[in-house]
């Protein structure tokens, strides 16, 4: 009886530790659907290959880059990196305090100002410059004050900024006001003003499903010339005289007057990110995370899964496990 309660407390005593020693990861949960399927992928993998304990927090990108900075386990990675978006953070915790990490193959994606097919035709809009037109603007008008509205984005997106500039730069803003609101109320109101035949102008990118849903037109902006700011003399892209010159309201408050953006934007480069400390609290998940690289046509397809056929994200991120295991496997490799 003594042996079999010592076995049975030496059992207990194995489990308990082991149940100790799991690793615990904290993945950024965003609002849009690009960073929900790469988290569902990543929870899947970090469970099945690892045995982590996943969970996810909501914040805003800043609040996502600081606690990953902090290395406490508030928050461990972060799922979908806009870099041109996120520029400021990258150059404080990745470039300069090291705190932060990239995985090394991030996917490139694009974006810009849409219309949908239907309003393009309608209308005859096909550019930025049409927009300028007073009355094609007052076909945008939203909230019936009589100016044209456009989506810039969700609150706390870096973009949102962008976008903001861009407008201004454009000359837009004597006839169009920025409305700022999340994600899912965007849809909503796009849905809404294609039912009415209605006209809606917005930011927007690739890859993303909203194009299998509605035929989206971009619009034709002048040709990316380099980009001109400071912050970005050591960019291969970088030119002086170049047409995109960005200050981030975090280096400035006056980043609305100092900036001018009158190009298009160049496919940008999208990174998971995640902590340094990682390299000590779980070395083979940091190595792991650093390898991991998805395709922008197989981002895709999963975000058309969930919002076009109502897949259950968990049978999205294993499906894709499932057909993916040998990509896996080289991604754990040394």
């Amino acid at each position: 009886m003594t042996s079999l309660r010592f076995f049975l407390a030496a059992g207990t005593s194995l489990f308990a530790l082991a149940a100790q020693a799991q690793t615990t990861i904290v993945l950024g949960e965003l609002t849009w659907d690009e960073p929900r399927v790469v988290n569902a992928v990543l929870t899947e993998l970090l469970t099945a290959e690892f045995g982590a304990s996943v969970s996810q927090i909501a914040a805003d990108q800043g609040a996502i880059f600081g606690a990953m900075a902090r290395g406490d386990g508030t928050v461990d990675v972060h799922p979908a990196v806009w870099s041109a978006a996120q520029q400021s953070n990258i150059d404080r915790y990745v470039t300069e305090e090291g705190s932060v990490r990239l995985n090394s193959r991030p996917y490139l994606a694009t974006d810009g100002f849409y219309v949908t097919k239907a309003t393009s035709e309608r209308l005859g809009v096909t550019s930025i410059e049409d927009l300028k037109d007073p009355e094609i603007a007052k076909a945008f008008d939203v909230n019936g004050d009589g100016r044209g509205d456009y989506w810039p984005g969700a609150p706390g997106w870096g973009v949102t900024n962008i976008y903001t500039v861009k407008a201004q730069s454009y000359g837009l803003t004597g006839h169009f006001d920025a409305l700022v609101a999340s994600d899912a109320l965007f849809k909503a109101q796009l849905e809404a003003s294609e039912a009415k035949g209605e006209g809606l102008l917005f930011y927007y990118w690739e890859p993303e499903a909203l194009h299998a849903r509605y035929e989206l037109v971009k619009l034709q902006e002048p040709e990316f010339t380099g980009f001109a700011s400071e912050d970005k003399k050591d960019d291969p892209q970088y030119n002086p005289e170049g047409c995109y010159d960005y200050t981030d309201p975090a280096n400035s408050p006056d980043w609305l007057a100092l900036s001018k953006i009158d190009c298009a934007t160049p496919a940008q480069p999208i990174y998971i990110a995640y902590s340094a400390s990682l390299d000590e609290r779980a070395p083979e998940i940091a190595h792991f995370l650093s390898n991991v690289s998805f395709e922008p046509a197989e981002i895709g397809e999963m975000i058309y899964k969930l919002t076009e056929e109502n897949m259950d994200l968990t049978a999205i991120a294993k499906e894709w496990h499932s057909a993916n295991g040998e990509r896996v496997a080289g991604w754990k490799a040394h």
